[in-house]
């Protein structure tokens, strides 16, 4: 791995720093297991089911898929890659990390999410709920749709649980 650092420009980890905190694995990649691509070329992934997550920003652009040993980690704790810098989301409700899925029509649940660089003085509170999600735009309080503009940690949501509403409810 010639040339490959923990630390990037600008002072950020790097994936291998990511996945060495989350699986013990310096691999450059957020798939499940290695891919051989033939011609002795092996793309090294993650080798099992993490105790924390990962999701990213990037997977919503199509850039990566992450694999279920991160979307479904033991714990209900993910780090999440969202434009410039990581973050933190989690839940109290560890029946999300002990199901294999939560169904498309599932039931709500809230999300804790955490951004240092927000420098927010108070949780932030994120109802999910699966399968409720209207294109084109949100369910307010009133039951209406409003207008939506695309929020990262919203799309972030929606690369774990598909199709879900995000309703923002501060603490």
């Amino acid at each position: 791995m010639e040339g490959c650092a923990l630390i990037n420009e600008h002072g950020y980890a790097s994936q291998e720093l990511i996945n060495i905190m989350l699986v013990g694995r310096a691999c450059s990649n957020v798939h499940d297991g290695d891919k051989d691509l033939g011609d002795g070329m092996v793309l090294k992934g993650i080798p099992r089911k993490s105790e924390i997550g990962f999701l990213t920003f990037f997977e919503h652009f199509g850039y990566f898929e992450v694999g279920e040993h991160l979307k479904r980690p033991t714990l209900p704790i993910w780090i999440v890659c969202s434009e410039s810098h990581y973050s933190i989301m989690f839940s109290t409700n560890f029946s999300l990390a002990q199901t294999a899925m939560v169904s498309a029509q599932g039931r709500s649940f809230d999300l804790i999410y955490y951004d240092e660089l927000a420098r927010q003085a108070d949780d932030i509170i994120l109802t999910v709920e699966p399968g409720k999600y209207v294109a084109g735009g949100r369910r307010g309080a009133d039951g209406r749709v409003h207008k939506e503009h695309t929020i990262p940690i919203d799309s972030v949501i929606r690369t774990k649980w598909k199709e879900a509403n995000i309703s923002w409810n501060g603490r």
